[in-house]
């Protein structure tokens, strides 16, 4: 199969409906083909990465992360938060960057975030005044933000992948945590002051400073 009629047909595909990890998995073992490599191989990398103990961590952090969504640690993290950071402006927003933030960095994942807090944060916004498409942008950005916090799953499986490469200085899991703290922290100051720009016009969006907040408003 040449180049032209590979990308073509994946592309034919794609427009059908292929999910989009299919779509990505198929470009790469078109271009493992194209370079003469046997896919077998490409299966058996595969096998011997998945069979690596440290990756045992990841069902693992998707349990905590079930179990953190099904209790009432979600609303407690809002409350805490709004109570912090409510009487800023645009204050509510703030909120949903910074507890949606440090919910994935529990979790290690952003689904379980935007699903766990979107159902609190996401009528909260709307109710303060916010548009809908700035509130789902919102809630969705903060639960991808807390991917480069540890402890991160795409941080996890990329050092364990780099790992193998055998390159010098050699990649490891807690250097790579440590290099995701200023970049993360910078965003969510940059997504904050955002947040503050935006909820200026907004009286419903911020409230007095309470230790006792019951959250949202």
């Amino acid at each position: 199969m040449n180049l032209g009629l590979g990308l073509l047909l994946i592309l034919l595909l794609a427009a059908l409906g292929m999910p989009l990890f299919a779509v990505i998995a198929a470009v790469a073992l078109l271009g493992f083909h194209l370079a003469g490599y046997d896919l077998i191989v490409v299966a058996v990398e595969f096998y011997r990465l998945g069979d690596m103990p440290g990756l045992i961590a990841i069902p693992l952090f998707t349990l905590a992360g079930y179990l953190l969504g099904e209790s009432r640690a979600p609303r407690r993290l809002v409350q805490l938060s709004n109570a912090l950071l409510g009487w800023l402006p645009g204050g509510l927003a703030i909120v949903a960057i910074v507890a949606c933030a440090f919910f994935t960095a529990f979790t290690g994942a952003s689904g379980v975030t935007i699903v766990a807090l979107g159902a609190l944060l996401y009528p909260a916004l709307r109710q303060a005044g916010y548009s809908e498409r700035y509130s789902l942008g919102l809630v969705t950005a903060g639960g991808s933000l807390g991917l480069l916090f540890a402890p991160s799953l795409p941080l996890i499986l990329y050092g364990f992948v780099a790992g193998q490469m055998g390159s010098d200085p050699a990649v490891t899991i807690p250097d790579l945590f440590l290099a995701g703290l200023l970049p993360g922290a910078l965003m969510v100051l940059l997504l904050s002051g955002h947040a503050m720009w935006v909820g200026r016009g907004i009286p419903e969006s911020r409230h007095a400073f309470d230790p006792a907040s019951s959250g949202p408003r």
